[in-house]
């Protein structure tokens, strides 16, 4: 009995043991790839409730904001509205006083705008 193996089978044998392993490797990476995928897939259900809480809990804030913000500019509308009536009822109840004093607010910021652009000019 001749268990010898010309170079031809030791060669076919070397091939046949090349690819086994490469199927085993490929296997091996298939089996590592789909357990990957599962625990993205798990960590992705879990995940979901907390990032659908947190967008949740951010949408009530923006709601708050936004509630806020509506609510102050509302009370700033009333305030001006009351400042714009207190004034009329003085101008009509006053008006040469309030003649005399929108004058000197405007002499007054006239005195100021060529303070500051005689300041200007002396810097240079």
């Amino acid at each position: 009995m001749n268990t010898t193996k010309t170079p031809s089978q030791l060669a076919d044998d070397a091939r046949q043991t090349a690819n086994d392993a490469v199927e085993s490797t490929r296997a091996y990476a298939q089996n590592a790839v789909n357990a990957a995928g599962e625990k993205v897939r798990d960590l992705r259900r879990d995940a979901e409730p907390a990032v659908e809480q947190l967008a949740a809990r951010v949408q009530q804030a923006v709601q708050r904001g936004l509630d806020a913000a509506s609510t102050t500019s509302a009370r700033a509308q009333r305030r001006i509205e009351k400042a714009a009536d207190v004034t009329g009822r003085y101008i009509s109840d006053q008006p040469v006083r309030s003649v005399l004093l929108a004058a000197a607010a405007g002499a007054a910021i006239t005195a100021l705008i060529v303070l500051a652009s005689r300041r200007s000019r002396d810097d240079y």
